[in-house]
């Protein structure tokens, strides 16, 4: 259980019941080096039980290049010996 974090864990919860239902969402969360952003996805992902959870996070050198997240999130699953 995270103290006072009732409101994003209400908004995480909400995006979990919604893909249990088969519909699809999305939540960027930043904030200030240690506020509990790790711990809340944490949380979260414990709380994802029958789901796939696919998970980023930013890298600060990266922040200027377009799509470097999205790279990161899919690049692993793309094959590129078709290329």
């Amino acid at each position: 259980m995270l103290r006072g974090r009732n409101r994003e864990q209400a908004a995480l919860t909400g995006l979990l019941q919604a893909a249990r239902s088969g519909r699809s969402g999305v939540l960027v969360v930043v904030g200030e080096a240690g506020i509990g952003k790790s711990a809340l996805l944490d949380a979260t992902v414990e709380s994802a039980k029958g789901l796939r959870v696919a998970r980023v996070a930013g890298v600060e050198s990266e922040m200027e290049l377009p799509f470097a997240a999205l790279q990161r999130l899919c690049g692993p699953a793309v094959s590129y010996t078709h290329l």
